[in-house]
């Protein structure tokens, strides 16, 4: 068994009873087969060397890491992936992930990587619309927006993976609130990174000012509704926080490190 190494959150809601939530985030899993091509396979490994450098962790194993993650999970209430399970949409990533997932409970929100080809090509909205049915065909639910009552918590999950909220997760985030539950937000971008703010926005993601004023009116909606007690992310390969207003953001490292993320809520 591969020993994780754990960053546990406590919450307290005051709950009748606690409700233990696994997230994990960043597997970049980095593959290639024949059918990819001798190209991207030499690509895949130099990613792999990338991340075997980056994780100083024993096994260093993406694949073995979800692996065991998803059984590990078994023993948790809820567990959210708040993306980056892909590193490149390679043919073996996207089979690979497939074996994995299949038949498993999770709550699930894309991050960048899902809908790259290639690590190094710029990001594109024009990408994303491509491949996006392709890519959530991986993965259970609705890996734009899903939520689901926990032991009397509401957990929630949006992709923000190309920095952008749209006008239907808004009113769906809303409409979540307005249950009355106490919330907990998964996304994959911290809200703190600037390019969140689009000021300006990223050169290789450019938005409309009305796409970037929705975006800035809803971070600042999470950040002052007292009703999302807590936000949790990934992206940034390490643990950390960030101040939210009132409220705490926590960055989860990646699970190519072989971290978790254990939030303990009572």
């Amino acid at each position: 068994m591969i020993k994780f190494h754990s960053n546990v959150i406590s919450l307290h809601f005051g709950l009748p009873r606690p409700v233990r939530i696994l997230q994990l985030t960043d597997v970049h899993l980095s593959l290639a087969d024949e059918t990819d091509g001798e190209e991207l396979q030499a690509h895949a490994a130099k990613r792999r060397r990338t991340f075997f450098n980056e994780a100083d962790a024993p096994a260093r194993d993406p694949v073995g890491f979800l692996e065991e993650a998803m059984r590990y999970a078994e023993g948790f209430d809820c567990t959210v992936i708040t993306g980056d399970v892909l590193d490149f949409t390679s043919h073996a990533n996207r089979e690979t992930a497939k074996r994995i997932l299949a038949g498993r409970d999770y709550l699930f929100c894309a991050g960048n990587h899902e809908f790259c080809p290639r690590v190094g090509i710029p990001d594109t909205f024009e990408q994303k619309h491509r491949v996006y049915d392709e890519i959530q065909s991986l993965f259970r639910g609705d890996m734009g927006f899903e939520s689901r009552i926990v032991g009397g918590v509401n957990v929630i999950a949006m992709d923000n993976s190309y920095c952008v909220w749209t006008g239907e997760q808004f009113e769906r985030l809303q409409a979540e609130i307005g249950r009355g539950l106490p919330c907990i937000l998964f996304c994959h971008t911290p809200l703190t990174c600037k390019e969140m703010w689009h000021k300006p926005s990223l050169p290789s993601l450019p938005v409309p000012e009305e796409v970037a004023e929705l975006t800035r009116t809803v971070n600042n909606y999470i950040i002052g509704e007292p009703g999302i007690r807590a936000v949790f992310s990934g992206h940034l390969h390490n643990n950390g926080t960030e101040r939210l207003g009132d409220k705490t953001g926590y960055i989860l490292g990646g699970l190519f490190k072989g971290i978790v993320g254990e939030i303990v809520i009572d």
